[in-house]
């Protein structure tokens, strides 16, 4: 499995956004970094996580749906 550090800036926000024609308020797009980025960090410290099949294999995605149930 790969492992892949993704660090979300305000200007990663802004032209992400701005690709979709989406123009944030100022000061905006440092609130949705700072949002994004705590997000990914408690997805990454989650041990069951690491359980899901879909991470490893996208084929994996409905049997890991169907264990879920």
């Amino acid at each position: 499995m790969v492992t892949v550090t993704i660090l979300w800036t305000p200007e990663a926000v802004e032209a992400t956004l701005a690709a979709q024609g989406i123009v944030l308020a100022p000061g905006r797009a440092e609130r949705l970094a700072r949002a994004h980025q705590a997000l990914l960090e408690a997805s990454a410290a989650d041990p069951l996580r690491a359980a899901l099949a879909f991470d490893a294999d996208p084929t994996g995605f409905l049997p890991a749906m169907q264990k879920c149930r």
